[in-house]
């Protein structure tokens, strides 16, 4: 039996849905979900008394001066790396501001005559620099109530925050939550677990273990751990970070032409990760081959996954992709399909486009060979 880890390892965290938020009481959301499930497969219990849910200040300063504890969800910043021990990355979010006042203009030369609101200690401060405002006009508070109420009454002209927790946040507590509005988007940031420095590096390197099992454990149900506690709590989102539809077409034909020539090698080329097969420069770009089974032959980004046979097999929506690419190639020889998954390069779950051909193999078997891209936000 795990054994319980409450007088070892005690978490501080903040009301921050869908990732952490009390629910009659109980530590709940993606960020937690994602704790208790990866230090569970460790064989450690997290229990509901271990996670201590208060204002983010505060829990940013119990975590670094008591040994044996974490925080979460934090960004990551070179302001921060040496004050805590890591582990991740759990999930992504957009930064932005919030705004109330209509007449703010989404073009700006800069942003030097902003006034924004931050909560103490969180990465809005930072980022609040960065973006152009001066030091001077960033006003910190402890709370989110008390950063909407500046934006209501007219003392801070933005609040920058998460978005996922700051639309959750308003809705809830804001009078007039339609008056509030996305001003500008300053990018995704990941969110990591930050442990004191003084905590049992073997509990860390054994949650970080863990974690990035659950990302790839896809063999059973075709859908991920990781997948399937994301998809509870936010669907799927589209990708800072894209390849042409070109490109995508060129790899399934080069690697189909391979495998016409060669089918035994191409398939030992491209469970060896070799490039271009998977790309050397962008790792979400691969080659991955069914047989007309729905049996995985050969996956250069997780060749783990040869041998699998994925029939019935969804993605988080319940979409049957697999079983449509492999149909769909047999009656038509190729085309496209979108579905829901994981992507190397970012934390959640993306839209994704595949792009399938149908090849008779140098063996005379048939194969279907797959690349795909993550959707920008404009292709959606």
């Amino acid at each position: 039996m795990a054994a319980p880890v409450t007088k070892e390892m005690t978490f501080f965290t903040e009301e921050y849905p869908p990732f952490n938020y009390l629910e009659n009481g109980v530590p709940s959301g993606l960020s937690v979900d994602l704790l208790k499930t990866a230090f569970e497969r460790a064989g450690i219990t997290i229990k509901d008394e271990d996670i201590n849910l208060m204002a983010w200040s505060d829990a940013y300063r119990m975590v670094q001066e008591n040994n044996n504890t974490g925080i979460f969800s934090i960004v990551r910043t070179p302001e921060r790396e040496k004050l805590f021990r890591w582990a991740g990355p759990l999930m992504q979010c957009p930064l932005v501001f919030f705004a109330e006042n209509r007449s703010l203009k989404t073009e700006r030369p800069d942003n030097k005559d902003l006034r924004a609101v931050v909560i103490k200690d969180d990465i809005g401060f930072y980022k609040g620099l960065e973006s152009g405002i001066p030091e001077e006009k960033i006003f910190q508070v402890t709370t989110p109530a008390e950063a909407i109420q500046r934006l209501v009454d007219g003392t801070s002209d933005v609040w920058i925050y998460g978005q996922y927790p700051g639309e959750s946040i308003i809705q809830t507590i804001a009078e007039d939550p339609d008056s509030f509005f996305i001003l500008d988007d300053l990018g995704n940031f990941s969110y990591y677990i930050a442990f004191n420095l003084n905590s049992d590096p073997e509990i860390i390197e054994s949650f970080q273990a863990e974690l990035d099992a659950m990302k790839k454990d896809r063999k059973e149900d075709g859908i991920t751990t990781y997948e399937k506690i994301v998809g509870k709590y936010i669907g799927p989102g589209c990708t800072e970070r894209s390849q042409t539809m070109e490109q995508v077409t060129n790899l399934v034909n080069l690697a189909a032409d391979a495998m016409s020539r060669d089918a035994t090698g191409t398939i030992a080329d491209i469970q060896s990760g070799r490039h271009p097969y998977i790309d050397r420069n962008d790792p979400s770009l691969y080659v991955f081959i069914f047989s007309t089974g729905v049996d995985m032959i050969a996956n250069a980004a997780q060749p783990e996954l040869a041998g699998t046979n994925f029939s019935g097999k969804t993605d988080v929506s319940g979409k049957k992709f697999r079983d449509e690419i492999v149909t769909n190639a047999l009656k038509q020889g190729h085309g496209t399909v979108r579905y829901s998954y994981s992507n190397p390069l970012e934390t959640g779950i993306f839209y994704k486009e595949t792009y399938y051909t149908l090849v008779t193999g140098s063996d005379k078997r048939q194969y279907i060979v797959c690349a795909g891209r993550y959707l920008p936000c404009d292709d959606i």
